[in-house]
């Protein structure tokens, strides 16, 4: 943090009045900013620590962990890195990039549940600094030091910087973009700043096409367009570079299309029409949603920044610039763009939103810069009382759902639910007693380290509480029984972490879903029916077969020969006697 001073920190001693606040001179002035300094060290730090402790520890989920660990450990297997793999079969539905950074890192450093997870977290992280170098550019280091605590502390957003899937690098590349356009269009910027960044802003908007797909050039063109329109600024098109720019991003992003195209040339249909309009404007893939489903994602995802995140938009959309380009207002265009896009959208899942966060935690930053420390306090109180009450209710919610009362887990649900609660009530009692002091940089570090930890056991824990949910267990069950020829059916189901942690792939059973696609051109590395697979089953002499618990009682019932090797909270392993 270069050029941290109290001058541009906006560091201030706050006087006994609530309205007012005054700059210290001298030796009491330059200690404070001193302590200061220190205080967001140590806290940087301590983040650090959090944010890669336990990457190891969880076993990957099914099915979006799995699905994303084993893509890339076929790319290092089959030495193929064009076409995606799974289950050994074309998957099209996404691009390579962030399967091509996993896949380096299981070369490097070998493949585990840490390194399939390492580009989430190294890119939530790199996001977290992004908006702390953009926060200080457009308004003031402590702006873009609160900008950054919050966003890393934000519920939605840590977690999925902490999960395997693809939207923590999209939500990257994304910022990036926007980040790039808000600090090149700003009216102080110098000619060669402009041309810089909007540079920088291609170059994230193609790999952010590399990452997850078209959005990655369609959610900022959409945020610039509505942006010129509400505030009139028409001004802005001429600064784009549109030639260079466009010439920048086809660069990135048409190699590997141009590549996997050449190989395979039915995929521009099913990536560009199936994947992006198919999937945008049906309900084809079973995501659909009511058109409010994002406002309690939004709302609980944020936490415990909800309401500055809100009162920063707000502030945004009020300011008045007559003319000069607002990056702040351009902020809140984007996030409300990234909003209403996936409402409208026949396909919602929980992550979609996640790219609004980097610029709604800019907008609280400068928000918690300006507000009145008793209402913050108020604000970040009642937010850390409200999820410590939703923690106390859950464990009588589990309670009546399913068998869950008679698991024997919902007194261990409870100790971690009240060790959560009692993390996230440290932090809101923490705020208010800082914040009534006027101490806001102590309040917003206590805040967000102490639901840091709380996220944190609230991920360690959860895996407890999801029998089932990854198939590291019954892995390690089948592990003594395979050979190097033994033959592996997975019946009307594919776990997808299994074959990940076997080192193999599977035959399918009379399943398809999402690898409808690659079964389509490879018909032959599936068995359609039960009957087909009894018949397989009776010509085994080394296999092993992975079912529910209701399709192996109805296999037992009918005289097929199986033995049990293994199970867990879903699934049963058999191998053939």
């Amino acid at each position: 943090m270069s050029g941290f001073t109290a001058a541009d920190s906006g560091y201030v001693m706050r006087s006994g009045s609530e309205s007012g606040t005054t700059h210290d001179t001298g030796d009491a002035g330059t200690r404070h900013s001193a302590r200061t300094m220190w205080l967001w060290l140590a806290a940087a730090m301590t983040l650090l620590v959090l944010w890669f402790a336990l990457l190891e520890e969880r076993a990957l989920w099914d099915p979006d962990e799995g699905r994303y660990a084993e893509i890339p450990r076929e790319m290092v297997a089959t030495g193929d890195w064009v076409t995606p793999r799974l289950n050994a079969l074309l998957y099209f539905e996404k691009p390579p990039f962030q399967y091509w950074a996993t896949a380096v890192a299981y070369e490097l450093m070998g493949q585990h549940n840490w390194t399939a997870r390492l580009w989430s977290a190294l890119t939530g992280l790199a996001g977290v600094l992004l908006v702390f170098y953009a926060g200080r550019r457009l308004h003031s280091t402590r702006a873009g030091l609160y900008a950054a605590s919050i966003l890393a502390s934000s519920l939605l957003y840590f977690a999925l910087a902490h999960l395997n899937t693809l939207d923590s690098g999209l939500t990257f590349f994304l910022s990036l973009a926007i980040c790039a356009l808000a600090l090149g269009l700003k009216s102080d910027a110098t000619a060669l700043e402009r041309r810089t960044w909007i540079a920088v802003a291609w170059v994230g908007a193609g790999f952010a096409v590399l990452s997850k797909g078209l959005i990655g050039v369609v959610l900022p063109v959409a945020a610039l367009m509505w942006y010129a329109v509400l505030c009139r600024d028409h001004s802005i098109w001429p600064k784009l570079s549109p030639i260079s720019g466009a010439v920048l991003l086809l660069l990135i992003t048409v190699p590997w299309f141009v590549a996997v195209a050449r190989a395979h040339p039915d995929f521009t249909q099913f990536f560009f029409v199936h994947e992006h309009y198919t999937r945008f404007t049906t309900t084809e893939h079973h995501r659909g949603q009511p058109w409010w489903f994002f406002v309690p994602v939004l709302a609980l995802g944020a936490l415990p920044w909800t309401v500055p995140m809100l009162c920063g938009l707000w502030q945004a959309f009020k300011e008045r610039r007559g003319g000069v380009f607002a990056p702040f207002r351009f902020l809140a265009v984007w996030a409300v763009i990234v909003f209403v896009f996936f409402s409208v959208s026949g396909s919602k899942l929980v992550p979609y939103v996640l790219p609004a966060f980097p610029a709604l935690a800019l907008l609280a930053g400068r928000y918690v810069c300006t507000a009145d420390p008793v209402v913050l306090a108020r604000q970040l109180f009642w937010s850390g009382v409200a999820a410590a009450l939703l923690l106390a209710v859950l464990p009588y919610a589990v309670s009546r759902v399913g068998d869950a009362a008679e698991s024997g887990m919902i007194a261990e649900l409870k100790l971690w639910c009240m060790w959560v609660a009692a993390l996230w009530g440290a932090g809101a009692v923490l705020s208010l007693w800082a914040m009534r002091k006027g101490k806001v940089e102590a309040a917003v570090i206590g805040v967000a380290l102490s639901v840091t930890l709380a996220h944190q056991i609230a991920l360690a824990g959860a895996e407890k509480f999801v029998p089932g949910k990854s198939s590291a267990g019954l892995a390690q069950q089948i592990n003594p029984y395979l050979s190097a020829s033994t033959h592996i059916y997975t019946i009307q189901m594919y776990p997808q972490s299994l074959p990940f942690y076997l080192g193999r792939t599977v035959t399918l059973v009379d399943f398809r879903d999402e690898l409808d696609f690659g079964l389509q051109r490879a018909p032959e590395k599936s068995i359609p029916s039960i009957e087909a697979f009894r018949e397989a089953w009776r010509n085994e002499r080394d296999a092993i077969a992975v079912m529910s618990k209701t399709r192996y009682d109805a296999l037992a019932t009918s005289g097929m020969p199986m033995m049990l090797i293994g199970q867990d909270a879903k699934k049963i392993a058999v191998r053939r006697p």
